[in-house]
Protein backbone atom coordinates (compact mmCIF):
# COMPACT_ATOMS: atom_id res chain seq x y z
CA UNK A 1 0.00 0.00 0.00
CA UNK A 2 1.29 3.34 -0.63
CA UNK A 3 1.06 6.04 2.20
CA UNK A 4 0.28 8.56 -0.62
CA UNK A 5 -0.97 7.61 -3.70
CA UNK A 6 -0.24 9.89 -6.30
CA UNK A 7 -0.74 8.33 -10.05
CA UNK A 8 -3.86 9.45 -12.16
CA UNK A 9 -5.11 6.51 -14.13
CA UNK A 10 -7.73 8.02 -16.96
CA UNK A 11 -8.28 4.51 -18.84
CA UNK A 12 -8.65 1.40 -16.46
CA UNK A 13 -11.57 -0.99 -16.95
CA UNK A 14 -10.66 -3.42 -14.05
CA UNK A 15 -8.60 -5.15 -11.63
CA UNK A 16 -8.78 -7.48 -8.61
CA UNK A 17 -11.38 -9.69 -10.25
CA UNK A 18 -13.62 -6.32 -11.09
CA UNK A 19 -14.65 -4.75 -14.13
CA UNK A 20 -16.75 -1.71 -14.56
CA UNK A 21 -18.96 -3.16 -17.66
CA UNK A 22 -20.43 -5.33 -15.07
CA UNK A 23 -22.18 -2.84 -13.22
CA UNK A 24 -21.57 -3.31 -10.42
CA UNK A 25 -21.50 -0.90 -7.18
CA UNK A 26 -20.02 -3.18 -4.79
CA UNK A 27 -17.35 -3.96 -7.49
CA UNK A 28 -16.65 -0.28 -8.35
CA UNK A 29 -16.27 0.41 -4.70
CA UNK A 30 -14.47 -2.62 -4.13
CA UNK A 31 -12.08 -0.77 -7.46
CA UNK A 32 -11.68 2.27 -5.59
CA UNK A 33 -11.09 1.29 -2.28
CA UNK A 34 -7.74 -1.17 -3.55
CA UNK A 35 -6.52 1.28 -6.48
CA UNK A 36 -3.95 3.54 -3.67
CA UNK A 37 -2.52 -0.15 -3.77
CA UNK A 38 -1.12 0.49 -7.10
CA UNK A 39 -0.44 4.03 -5.82
CA UNK A 40 -2.97 5.25 -7.48
CA UNK A 41 -4.89 8.44 -6.53
CA UNK A 42 -7.60 9.06 -8.57
CA UNK A 43 -8.95 7.23 -11.75
CA UNK A 44 -11.57 7.14 -14.62
CA UNK A 45 -13.83 4.13 -14.90
CA UNK A 46 -13.64 2.98 -18.25
CA UNK A 47 -16.40 1.14 -19.92
CA UNK A 48 -16.12 -1.56 -23.43
CA UNK A 49 -18.29 -1.85 -26.23
CA UNK A 50 -21.52 -2.91 -24.30
CA UNK A 51 -25.09 -2.19 -25.08
CA UNK A 52 -26.71 1.18 -24.68
CA UNK A 53 -28.61 -0.57 -21.87
CA UNK A 54 -25.37 -1.72 -20.36
CA UNK A 55 -23.67 1.79 -20.57
CA UNK A 56 -26.49 3.13 -18.57
CA UNK A 57 -26.30 0.68 -16.36
CA UNK A 58 -22.38 1.11 -15.58
CA UNK A 59 -23.06 5.09 -15.56
CA UNK A 60 -25.93 3.99 -12.69
CA UNK A 61 -23.19 1.72 -10.45
CA UNK A 62 -20.47 4.54 -11.30
CA UNK A 63 -23.03 7.52 -9.70
CA UNK A 64 -23.78 5.14 -7.31
CA UNK A 65 -20.28 4.20 -5.96
CA UNK A 66 -19.33 7.49 -5.96
CA UNK A 67 -22.09 8.10 -3.47
CA UNK A 68 -21.00 5.28 -1.29
CA UNK A 69 -17.32 6.18 -1.06
CA UNK A 70 -18.10 9.74 -0.37
CA UNK A 71 -20.56 8.65 2.31
CA UNK A 72 -18.27 5.68 3.97
CA UNK A 73 -14.87 7.63 4.04
CA UNK A 74 -11.72 6.30 4.48
CA UNK A 75 -8.90 5.63 1.72
CA UNK A 76 -9.86 5.05 -1.61
CA UNK A 77 -9.21 6.64 -5.55
CA UNK A 78 -11.56 9.26 -5.89
CA UNK A 79 -13.48 9.07 -9.35
CA UNK A 80 -12.99 11.17 -12.11
CA UNK A 81 -15.68 10.82 -14.29
CA UNK A 82 -16.25 7.48 -17.01
CA UNK A 83 -14.21 7.10 -19.66
CA UNK A 84 -16.60 6.15 -22.80
CA UNK A 85 -13.86 3.57 -24.76
CA UNK A 86 -17.01 1.95 -27.55
CA UNK A 87 -19.19 2.07 -29.29
CA UNK A 88 -18.22 4.61 -31.16
CA UNK A 89 -14.96 2.33 -33.05
CA UNK A 90 -14.64 0.68 -36.30
CA UNK A 91 -15.60 -2.67 -36.20
CA UNK A 92 -12.40 -3.67 -38.25
CA UNK A 93 -10.19 -2.13 -34.78
CA UNK A 94 -12.52 -3.29 -32.64
CA UNK A 95 -9.92 -6.49 -31.31
CA UNK A 96 -11.56 -8.13 -28.17
CA UNK A 97 -14.34 -5.14 -28.32
CA UNK A 98 -17.81 -7.00 -29.13
CA UNK A 99 -18.19 -5.61 -32.80
CA UNK A 100 -22.06 -6.12 -32.87
CA UNK A 101 -22.52 -3.66 -30.64
CA UNK A 102 -20.36 -0.87 -32.52
CA UNK A 103 -22.60 2.20 -33.36
CA UNK A 104 -22.00 4.96 -36.30
CA UNK A 105 -21.08 8.40 -34.10
CA UNK A 106 -23.35 9.46 -36.94
CA UNK A 107 -26.18 7.78 -34.04
CA UNK A 108 -24.49 8.40 -31.74
CA UNK A 109 -26.15 11.96 -30.38
CA UNK A 110 -29.10 10.23 -28.50
CA UNK A 111 -26.97 7.91 -26.60
CA UNK A 112 -24.90 10.48 -25.20
CA UNK A 113 -27.81 13.04 -24.52
CA UNK A 114 -29.61 9.82 -22.19
CA UNK A 115 -25.94 9.61 -20.44
CA UNK A 116 -25.99 13.67 -19.40
CA UNK A 117 -29.81 13.87 -18.75
CA UNK A 118 -29.56 11.07 -16.15
CA UNK A 119 -25.93 11.00 -15.06
CA UNK A 120 -24.87 15.39 -15.91
CA UNK A 121 -21.30 15.70 -15.58
CA UNK A 122 -20.55 11.93 -15.34
CA UNK A 123 -19.18 11.34 -18.53
CA UNK A 124 -15.75 13.08 -19.43
CA UNK A 125 -13.74 11.19 -22.45
CA UNK A 126 -15.37 9.85 -25.46
CA UNK A 127 -13.10 7.70 -27.57
CA UNK A 128 -14.05 7.76 -31.59
CA UNK A 129 -12.82 6.50 -35.02
CA UNK A 130 -13.65 9.52 -37.29
CA UNK A 131 -13.35 8.12 -40.33
CA UNK A 132 -16.66 6.42 -39.37
CA UNK A 133 -20.28 7.53 -40.87
CA UNK A 134 -20.43 11.32 -38.89
CA UNK A 135 -17.17 10.73 -37.05
CA UNK A 136 -16.08 14.94 -37.96
CA UNK A 137 -19.14 16.18 -37.48
CA UNK A 138 -19.79 13.85 -33.80
CA UNK A 139 -16.35 15.64 -32.40
CA UNK A 140 -17.80 19.02 -33.54
CA UNK A 141 -21.03 18.68 -31.89
CA UNK A 142 -19.15 17.43 -28.72
CA UNK A 143 -15.70 18.24 -28.19
CA UNK A 144 -16.59 21.45 -26.01
CA UNK A 145 -18.37 19.85 -23.79
CA UNK A 146 -16.29 16.26 -23.39
CA UNK A 147 -12.34 14.99 -24.39
CA UNK A 148 -13.04 13.44 -27.77
CA UNK A 149 -10.51 11.00 -28.03
CA UNK A 150 -9.22 9.08 -31.27
CA UNK A 151 -9.48 5.28 -31.04
CA UNK A 152 -10.11 1.91 -32.69
CA UNK A 153 -9.97 3.37 -35.68
CA UNK A 154 -8.97 3.45 -39.37
CA UNK A 155 -7.64 7.02 -39.67
CA UNK A 156 -5.17 7.78 -42.07
CA UNK A 157 -2.61 11.13 -41.14
CA UNK A 158 -5.03 13.14 -43.38
CA UNK A 159 -8.59 12.43 -41.38
CA UNK A 160 -6.68 12.19 -37.79
CA UNK A 161 -5.25 15.92 -38.41
CA UNK A 162 -9.26 16.67 -39.95
CA UNK A 163 -10.33 14.88 -36.51
CA UNK A 164 -8.13 17.56 -34.37
CA UNK A 165 -8.53 20.25 -36.77
CA UNK A 166 -12.50 19.59 -35.43
CA UNK A 167 -11.59 19.57 -31.76
CA UNK A 168 -10.39 16.24 -30.94
CA UNK A 169 -7.57 16.88 -28.56
CA UNK A 170 -6.65 13.20 -27.46
CA UNK A 171 -5.21 9.90 -29.03
CA UNK A 172 -6.53 6.94 -27.10
CA UNK A 173 -3.73 3.75 -26.30
CA UNK A 174 -1.35 5.70 -29.37
CA UNK A 175 0.10 2.94 -31.68
CA UNK A 176 -2.81 0.72 -30.32
CA UNK A 177 -5.96 -0.66 -32.58
CA UNK A 178 -4.62 1.88 -34.77
CA UNK A 179 -3.15 2.26 -38.42
CA UNK A 180 0.95 2.16 -37.83
CA UNK A 181 3.41 5.08 -38.40
CA UNK A 182 4.99 4.15 -41.39
CA UNK A 183 7.95 6.29 -43.74
CA UNK A 184 4.89 6.91 -46.12
CA UNK A 185 2.07 6.82 -44.23
CA UNK A 186 2.40 8.51 -41.33
CA UNK A 187 -1.01 7.62 -39.39
CA UNK A 188 -2.74 8.82 -36.34
CA UNK A 189 0.63 9.12 -34.55
CA UNK A 190 2.39 11.41 -37.07
CA UNK A 191 -1.04 13.08 -37.20
CA UNK A 192 0.01 13.62 -33.34
CA UNK A 193 3.32 14.82 -33.49
CA UNK A 194 2.59 17.52 -36.24
CA UNK A 195 -0.41 19.17 -33.48
CA UNK A 196 1.08 19.29 -30.62
CA UNK A 197 -1.86 20.49 -28.35
CA UNK A 198 -2.81 16.55 -28.37
CA UNK A 199 -2.73 14.07 -25.42
CA UNK A 200 -1.29 10.24 -25.90
CA UNK A 201 -2.34 7.91 -23.67
CA UNK A 202 0.47 5.08 -23.62
CA UNK A 203 0.68 1.94 -21.84
CA UNK A 204 3.72 1.40 -20.33
CA UNK A 205 3.78 -2.00 -19.44
CA UNK A 206 6.52 -3.25 -21.97
CA UNK A 207 4.10 -5.43 -24.18
CA UNK A 208 1.89 -3.17 -25.55
CA UNK A 209 4.89 -0.77 -26.55
CA UNK A 210 8.49 -2.10 -27.13
CA UNK A 211 10.60 -0.15 -24.57
CA UNK A 212 12.53 1.39 -27.34
CA UNK A 213 9.31 2.98 -28.60
CA UNK A 214 8.24 4.20 -25.71
CA UNK A 215 11.66 5.95 -25.74
CA UNK A 216 11.14 7.26 -28.63
CA UNK A 217 7.32 8.54 -27.71
CA UNK A 218 8.88 10.48 -24.96
CA UNK A 219 11.27 12.20 -26.95
CA UNK A 220 9.02 12.82 -29.96
CA UNK A 221 5.89 13.92 -28.07
CA UNK A 222 5.86 17.24 -26.22
CA UNK A 223 6.68 16.67 -22.51
CA UNK A 224 3.18 17.97 -21.33
CA UNK A 225 0.76 15.72 -23.63
CA UNK A 226 1.66 12.26 -23.02
CA UNK A 227 -0.25 10.57 -20.53
CA UNK A 228 0.31 6.86 -18.76
CA UNK A 229 -2.59 4.41 -18.55
CA UNK A 230 -2.93 0.69 -17.51
CA UNK A 231 -6.05 0.10 -19.63
CA UNK A 232 -5.87 -2.74 -17.14
CA UNK A 233 -8.81 -5.43 -17.00
CA UNK A 234 -10.23 -7.38 -13.94
CA UNK A 235 -6.82 -9.68 -14.04
CA UNK A 236 -4.32 -7.28 -12.90
CA UNK A 237 -3.53 -7.88 -9.56
CA UNK A 238 -5.11 -11.04 -9.37
CA UNK A 239 -3.40 -14.95 -10.46
CA UNK A 240 -2.87 -16.19 -13.77
CA UNK A 241 -5.97 -17.74 -15.06
CA UNK A 242 -8.83 -16.91 -17.07
CA UNK A 243 -11.20 -13.81 -16.74
CA UNK A 244 -14.00 -12.31 -18.95
CA UNK A 245 -13.84 -8.99 -20.18
CA UNK A 246 -17.02 -7.89 -20.84
CA UNK A 247 -18.30 -11.12 -23.62
CA UNK A 248 -14.65 -12.81 -23.97
CA UNK A 249 -12.46 -15.09 -22.12
CA UNK A 250 -8.76 -13.63 -21.45
CA UNK A 251 -6.23 -15.67 -20.43
CA UNK A 252 -3.64 -13.86 -17.81
CA UNK A 253 -0.27 -15.39 -18.15
CA UNK A 254 3.31 -14.01 -16.99
CA UNK A 255 2.36 -10.51 -16.65
CA UNK A 256 0.08 -10.44 -20.18
CA UNK A 257 -2.92 -11.26 -21.36
CA UNK A 258 -4.30 -13.50 -24.45
CA UNK A 259 -7.55 -13.93 -26.29
CA UNK A 260 -8.68 -16.02 -29.06
CA UNK A 261 -6.79 -18.13 -31.50
CA UNK A 262 -4.02 -15.49 -32.18
CA UNK A 263 -3.69 -14.63 -28.27
CA UNK A 264 -4.34 -10.92 -29.14
CA UNK A 265 -3.52 -8.62 -26.89
CA UNK A 266 -6.41 -7.68 -24.43
CA UNK A 267 -5.87 -4.93 -22.12
CA UNK A 268 -3.23 -5.28 -19.70
CA UNK A 269 -2.72 -6.85 -16.27
CA UNK A 270 -0.14 -3.78 -15.30
CA UNK A 271 -0.83 -0.85 -12.81
CA UNK A 272 -0.03 2.56 -12.82
CA UNK A 273 3.02 2.24 -10.19
CA UNK A 274 4.59 -0.85 -12.20
CA UNK A 275 4.35 1.54 -15.42
CA UNK A 276 6.28 4.30 -13.52
CA UNK A 277 8.96 2.12 -12.67
CA UNK A 278 9.28 0.57 -15.99
CA UNK A 279 9.71 3.99 -17.85
CA UNK A 280 12.44 5.08 -15.15
CA UNK A 281 14.18 1.31 -16.34
CA UNK A 282 13.95 2.23 -19.77
CA UNK A 283 15.97 5.03 -18.79
CA UNK A 284 12.92 7.95 -19.26
CA UNK A 285 13.78 11.52 -17.59
CA UNK A 286 12.00 10.74 -14.03
CA UNK A 287 10.25 14.21 -14.79
CA UNK A 288 8.95 13.40 -18.00
CA UNK A 289 7.64 10.17 -16.18
CA UNK A 290 6.18 12.41 -13.33
CA UNK A 291 4.05 14.26 -15.74
CA UNK A 292 2.55 11.45 -17.68
CA UNK A 293 1.60 10.05 -14.62
CA UNK A 294 0.15 12.62 -12.44
CA UNK A 295 -0.07 15.93 -13.78
CA UNK A 296 -1.06 15.43 -17.44
CA UNK A 297 -4.02 13.27 -17.26
CA UNK A 298 -5.55 15.90 -14.85
CA UNK A 299 -4.86 18.47 -17.85
CA UNK A 300 -6.22 16.69 -20.06
CA UNK A 301 -9.38 16.50 -17.96
CA UNK A 302 -8.74 20.13 -17.11
CA UNK A 303 -8.94 19.33 -13.23
CA UNK A 304 -6.98 20.25 -10.40
CA UNK A 305 -7.06 17.75 -6.99
CA UNK A 306 -6.09 18.98 -3.69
Amino acid sequence: MFEDPMYIDTHIHGAFGEDVSDASVSGIVNMARRLPEFGVKAFCPTTMTISEDNIMACFDAVAKASDVLREEGGLYADILGIHLEGPFMSPSKAGVQNRDYCILPSKAGRIVERIEKNYPGLLKIIDVAPELDGGIEFIKEFSNSYVLSLAHTEADYDKACEAFEAGATSVTHLLNAMSPCSKRAPGVLGAAFDNKKIFCEVICDGIHIDPTVLRMLFELIPEDRLIVVSDAMRGAGMPDGVYKLADADVTVRGGRTYYGESGGLAGSVTNMAQEVKNLISYGIDTHKVHLASVENPLLRLNLVLK
